[in-house]
């Protein structure tokens, strides 16, 4: 399995499992833990790009579910307000 962002967006910086990440669609900023092939996943995801990431806060919790191709470095985040 390939738990890499695609690099369709080179003007922005995609991060990287192990990193934090901001989804504009929640608004929240959360560690990136893997993204997948939503063709991959055997449940549904409910997510409609074809990559699905896994976020998680750092203090730990339940995962949640984003469109990997949406997600941002925080710093994106802090230009967009």
């Amino acid at each position: 399995m390939n738990n890499q962002l695609p690099h369709a967006h080179l003007d922005r910086q995609a991060p990287a499992p192990g990193q934090v990440a901001y989804d504009p669609a929640s608004g929240r900023t959360d560690v990136l833990q893997a993204v997948y092939s939503a063709a991959e996943l055997c449940f549904d995801h409910q997510v409609t790009g074809t990559r699905v990431a896994f976020l998680r806060s750092a203090r730990g919790g339940v995962e949640w579910l984003a469109d990997a191709a949406t997600l941002q470095s925080p710093a994106a985040e802090n230009r967009a307000t």
